[in-house]
């Protein structure tokens, strides 16, 4: 996915609620993917239907007069904001991370990473994840994709931790995970040599017989 230069409104530059966002960027903000977020444009379910407790709007609309077939679909900056309160379920982003390894280097994701790279060996300089909601500075970062500062790029994590990235402590940060899921999967396997020791160590000497 590349980022889309559309970002309109008199205060963009700032993303105030009044901003609008196009469909790729709204996915981005909202954590999901463009595809995810067209089912939800085009769902027909009602807004607010009685018995589905607290889990938020199941549709979001583009702004009015927008998203017909040849026009693309803008999102006002606000309702998106409301949206992602309403629906505050993990993002795929935490999903790949708490299913531990095939998650951590299977997973596409998005992340920022600099708009003009400073490329050395082949990887990327990145900034953090896109999809990181526990990112502080997550709110700054679409301040800076919005000024065409910065860019964003699809990695699994395990490709992400093996990039480059713009401060030691974000890197730090992010390669800890994969690290600890790691060390978590190599202590699993050598709990089964252990085991596996013990067992032959306890078995009858006429057992191959």
């Amino acid at each position: 996915m590349a980022p889309s230069d559309e970002i309109k409104g008199p205060a963009a530059d700032a993303l105030p609620d009044t901003a609008t966002l196009p469909a790729d960027l709204a996915a981005l903000y909202l954590c999901m993917s463009p595809a995810q977020l067209a089912d939800l444009r085009k769902s027909k379910r009602p807004e607010g239907r009685p018995g589905t407790g607290n889990s938020g709007p199941s549709v979001i609309r583009p702004v009015e007069g927008t998203g017909g077939a040849k026009d693309p679909a803008l999102y006002q900056l606000g309702t998106l904001r409301e949206f992602a309160k309403a629906n505050a379920a993990p993002s795929a982003f935490d999903t790949a991370l708490n299913t531990g390894l095939p998650g951590w280097f299977g997973a596409k994701l998005p992340f920022f990473a600099e708009r003009e790279p400073r490329i050395k060996r082949g990887k990327r300089v990145l900034i953090g994840g896109a999809w990181d909601r526990a990112d502080p500075l997550r709110e700054q970062r679409f301040v800076a994709l919005a000024k065409g500062r910065i860019r964003f790029t699809s990695l699994t994590c395990a490709e992400a931790a093996a990039s480059l990235w713009a401060d030691v402590a974000s890197h730090r940060a992010f390669a800890d995970q994969g690290l600890a899921l790691l060390a978590r999967e190599t202590q699993a396997i050598e709990a089964s040599l252990a085991d596996t020791a013990r067992l032959a160590a306890t078995a009858p000497t006429d057992a191959a017989a």
